[in-house]
């Protein structure tokens, strides 16, 4: 083995590793970008059921419903 191949094998180990480091900072950066995408969508849903508080919201009544037991 000459200093040239070990050199090449340095070096490509060298790019595997930081590769590897830049996929799972990027795993981790959208695991918490999707946490907090989940989190906004569920409160934004939230919201919508809950109503404004100046305005209550109202439900249909289901009188004369024809399917009610």
């Amino acid at each position: 083995m000459n200093i040239t191949s070990l050199y090449v094998k340095a070096q490509v180990d060298e790019m595997l590793a930081r590769g590897a480091n830049e996929r799972l900072a990027r795993s981790a950066r959208t695991y918490v970008d999707g946490r907090n995408r989940l989190t906004d969508a569920l409160k934004g849903a939230w919201s919508l059921l809950s109503g404004h508080s100046d305005r209550p919201m109202t439900l249909p009544t289901l009188t004369d419903y024809p399917f009610r037991s």
